[in-house]
């Protein structure tokens, strides 16, 4: 696990070595560098598999190829048999240096044969060609950007920018996809000019010549419905099993995140009949009525018999927000990430791996509005008159529409597409709030709604029926990659702590994707095939437990002890200047909030987070 970085051209020492410097949290235990004709990498290591030998740049046996590798192969031992025994020969016990041998024999290709979580750069000398490949989920990040016909790539965009000769510029057109989704989708980022290398893809290029490859895709199908629930069970279990087991692989000390959630519970459990008693089990909570997940990741710690460890964030971690924000380096407006942090930095003190239950909604069907978009479909079937009569608009404009319940009456009830309803129940903005929030002179905002067309361009694409397995794909697109794994990734690289996401193994994944969606999702049940492979491993009550997002009191924090903090930031004489926002409609919510007649904390979140970001990365004026 580590940091990678380099630029294509003209030998190029200052830059990569000041690409490496600003991820060095990445990767404490160590750096490597090659210069050659025509490229210049660089890298930070986080020693986790072959902790001594394990250095890199890793060359092939004539020197010809060199790479650089964020990441881990989990099946590299299976590899490193195959390809010994086709007569290559392997200087350490590093897992990663199966991708040179595997592009030795395969060229590209070789990449269809990794599992596991990679981010790598391989320079070919003789073709005078960079590879820069990403594994097919998105686990691990990579950026690049082309600058006079030289591409430069690094782990973290923040790296991009310490080269002079990359501008730091704000990518205006999606700063209102920003708004609706509290993220950017990719390949685009808020940064002008630098883009992600998409999950499944690798980029070959040549020169100034970009060639972008896709070698994988996530296949959902509808198939024979007359599969018997046991067998599909036991396979379902059996593969959970060896995910798991794989991600086991290390040299240091590993642990799991445990929020007592059924994902994280079916992973701890998983983990411990591995490990026995010496699974280390980290939880973090807020003594917040409703809030706090400690006594239900209390209670599956001793009925597992885990090494359990908690903390307790009691005041708002106003201190911690500048960190959180330039580790993050893209605007993500996910409050999750300030505890996800804290737990990383103080499970570091114990342990290197972290393994977590990230990735189970996307793969068995757990986000409760995939049940609800079916049955709005199954409405709209059979009640068309429920579309005509206006009962549904009275209801809409005679109540709040800020509010909870008619947003989601909305999504659920109106004539409106798959793609808007879908918007309806994830916007932390909808189009009609962003018209009253956005300032006239703003002219990216008038490009139309790109969220939407985003949306129901991926429907399209992978087909709409059946409904949850269309939205299960949209998520493993979008929300998975670019704010869950992104999260996940900056926030635990940020303590130096490595994280793994057993349930996102590509082998589980394409086995219950081919499953019919029925196995996932019936009614309002969700999660099915998940749940029941819980029921034999973590306490009932566990394995019953109604699907709960991570929440953080930001709603408090931003009545009380974030108010003030808050308001100086959105309502400064910067923030106006910028002329992004009417300052009128931004203290109305902040007014609002606070006086309780309406929760407006993701939107206020969202909005804070975007003017940090912009004042730290494009002001150069706020500094962690």
């Amino acid at each position: 696990m580590c940091a990678i970085c380099g630029v294509t051209g003209e030998r190029n020492e200052a830059a990569v070595h000041a690409m490496a410097i600003a991820m060095s949290h990445r990767g404490p235990d160590g750096e490597g560098y090659y210069f050659g004709d025509g490229i210049s990498l660089g890298m930070r290591r986080l020693s986790i598999i072959d902790v001594k030998t394990g250095q890199q740049p890793i060359a092939s046996e004539d020197g010809t190829i060199q790479l650089i590798c964020n990441g881990e192969i989990y099946n590299f031992r299976e590899l490193r048999r195959f390809l010994q025994a086709k007569g290559h020969r392997f200087r350490a016990g590093s897992d990663v240096e199966v991708i040179v041998h595997l592009y030795e024999e395969y060229g590209e290709a070789g990449i269809h044969a990794l599992r596991g979580m990679f981010a790598f750069a391989l320079w070919d000398d003789r073709r005078k060609r960079l590879i820069l490949g990403r594994d097919r989920l998105g686990i691990k990040p990579l950026y690049y950007t082309t600058v006079g016909g030289r591409v430069f790539f690094a782990s973290e965009a923040k790296a991009l920018l310490v080269c002079p000769e990359v501008p730091r510029c704000v990518n205006e057109t999606m700063l209102g996809t920003y708004l609706t989704l509290q993220y950017v989708p990719g390949p685009e980022t808020l940064f002008r000019g630098i883009l992600k290398v998409p999950p499944g893809h690798y980029l070959v290029v040549t020169g100034p010549d970009i060639r972008v490859v896709r070698y994988w895709e996530l296949v959902f199908a509808e198939p024979d419905r007359s599969l018997k629930e046991e067998e599909v069970h036991g396979e379902f279990e059996t593969a959970l099993r060896e995910a798991v087991s794989l991600h086991l692989l290390s040299d240091v000390p590993l642990g799991v995140l445990l929020s007592g959630g059924v994902d994280s519970s079916v992973v701890t459990a998983l983990m411990s009949l591995e490990v026995g008693a010496g699974c280390r089990s980290f939880t973090v909570g807020f003594p917040d009525l409703g809030l706090d997940e400690r006594p239900h990741a209390r209670r599956v710690a001793a009925a597992l018999g885990t090494d359990h460890h908690e903390l307790e964030v009691q005041a708002s971690p106003v201190d911690e927000l500048p960190k959180v924000i330039w580790l993050m380096d893209e605007p993500v407006a996910d409050a999750a990430a300030l505890p996800t942090y804290l737990i990383c930095r103080s499970a570091a003190r114990d342990v290197k791996v972290l393994l977590t239950g990230e990735g189970g909604d996307e793969l068995c069907g757990g986000y409760p509005r995939y049940a609800w978009l079916r049955i709005a479909r199954t409405l709209h079937r059979f009640l068309p008159a429920l579309r005509r009569d206006g009962a549904v608009s009275r209801l809409m404009f005679d109540t709040d529409r800020e509010g909870w319940l008619p947003r989601r009456l909305e999504a659920l009830l109106c004539d409106i597409s798959d793609g808007e309803r879908h918007l309806q129940l994830v916007a932390n903005f909808t189009r009609e709030q962003q018209r009253g929030l956005v300032s006239p002179q703003a002219c990216w905002w008038g490009n139309g709604d790109l969220a939407l067309d985003l949306v129901e361009g991926v429907l399209d694409a992978v087909g709409r029926d059946p409904i949850v397995h269309a939205l299960m794909y949209l998520d493993v697109r979008t929300w998975l990659v670019d704010d869950v794994l992104l999260k996940m990734d900056r926030m635990s690289m940020g303590a130096s702590v490595e994280a793994r996401v057993p349930l996102l193994d590509h082998k589980l994944m394409e086995l219950v994707a081919l499953l019919p969606h029925t196995f996932k999702v019936r009614g309002l049940q969700t999660k099915r095939l998940l749940r029941q492979a819980a029921s034999a491993l973590v306490p009932k009550k566990t394995a019953r437990r109604r699907k709960q997002a991570f929440r953080v009191p930001i709603a408090r924090w931003l009545r009380e002890s974030l108010h003030d903090f808050a308001r100086d930031i959105l309502l400064s004489a910067r923030a106006r200047e910028r002329g992004y926002f009417r300052p009128a409609q931004v203290a109305l919510i902040l007014d609002r909030h606070q006086s309780g007649t309406t929760d407006y904390s993701q939107a206020l979140w969202n909005l804070l987070t975007l003017e940090l970001w912009h004042q730290m990365f494009i002001d150069r004026v706020q500094q962690p």
